[in-house]
């Protein structure tokens, strides 16, 4: 549904840039911008200032889920109608179409794509601002899920007047940074969810922030600890994509587990090697040798007849 309404109005603002003119259509996403802007980078700190007052004054009268919205909404879209109101009153809402042919038509295309990235930062900030509503949770987007994440884009847009930066990324706008295990520095903690049907427990119903891009909920997030204060930063996407901007937003954050040095190995026993085995005893005591002196005997040679004779051979 939320697709169809940013596509709708992107057509509508784009129509407008063509009708009007180019100049007209950037000087109104100029000015939008420009609010934007402001209310991104000061709704946090200026509902803080009056939070403040009411609580020395009158105590709290506003509570601060309705206070946020309401602020961002007076910067935002009551600043961008003064604007409007105050530097536009005498200009007349003559259309192009009522030209003698002047401009051309590359200006009337130029107005419309001006007109339509205008009409996108329009509906982002509308998305951004319902978002803030502590109302109406289970109808409010999810930018993860709709083709065109305008709520995210006018985000972005005003979030590059932050500052408090980290290697190049606001964390006001995007929050401490995804981490691993490995590094030992890095903080534990769980991905910001809103607690939907109030079990008190992240499941399926509930609304979370894919900080990883796993498409599940990560009960065990390591983040870059940039402020070491060993809880993670929770940043305005965060917010917006778990459609709450209060102290409600859950996040668990908890000191790493402490790793078990492996044990260390202990040296080898040495076994003795077996002796070898004993020779077997002669229980009769040793054989006797032979004496050197003990004549041999010799088997006696027959004594051969000559023949002819009858006599032996001497």
């Amino acid at each position: 549904m939320y697709d169809i309404l940013v596509i709708a109005t992107v057509l509508g603002c784009g129509w407008l840039g063509f009708r009007y003119g180019l100049q007209a259509a950037v000087v109104a996403a100029l000015e939008l911008l420009a609010c934007l802007a402001i209310a991104t980078v000061a709704h946090e700190t200026v509902a803080g200032l009056i939070d403040d007052g009411f609580q020395m004054v009158v105590g709290p009268l506003v509570p601060q889920s309705w206070l946020m919205p309401l602020v961002f909404a007076a910067l935002l879209w009551g600043g961008f109608a003064l604007i409007r109101r105050g530097l536009h009153r005498g200009e007349g809402e003559q259309s192009i179409d009522d030209d003698d042919g002047a401009v051309a038509v590359a200006g009337r295309i130029a107005g419309a794509v001006a007109g339509g990235l205008g009409g996108l930062l329009l509906a982002g900030a509308a998305l951004v601002s319902f978002s803030m509503v502590p109302l109406l949770s289970g109808f409010k987007p999810v930018g993860d899920r709709m083709f065109i994440d305008a709520g995210r884009i006018a985000l972005e847009a005003g979030g590059l007047f932050a500052g408090d930066r980290h290697e190049g990324r606001s964390l006001v706008l995007h929050g401490e940074p995804v981490s691993r295990s490995s590094i030992l520095s890095a903080g534990l903690t769980s991905e910001p969810w809103l607690d939907m049907d109030g079990d008190s427990t992240p499941t399926e119903a509930d609304r979370f922030r894919d900080l990883d891009e796993n498409g599940a909920f990560t009960a065990d997030l390591y983040y870059t600890d940039v402020d070491g204060d060993r809880m993670r930063r929770i940043g305005m996407l965060d917010k917006y994509a778990c459609g709450c901007w209060t102290s409600a937003l859950n996040h668990d954050d908890r000191p790493r587990p402490v790793e078990k040095k492996p044990a260390a190995a202990k040296p080898p026993v040495m076994q003795a090697k077996p002796e070898a085995a004993a020779a077997p005893q002669n229980p009769a005591g040793p054989e006797p040798k032979a004496q050197a002196n003990e004549p041999k005997t010799q088997a006696s040679e027959p004594k051969t007849q000559v023949s002819g004779t009858n006599e032996a051979a001497p």
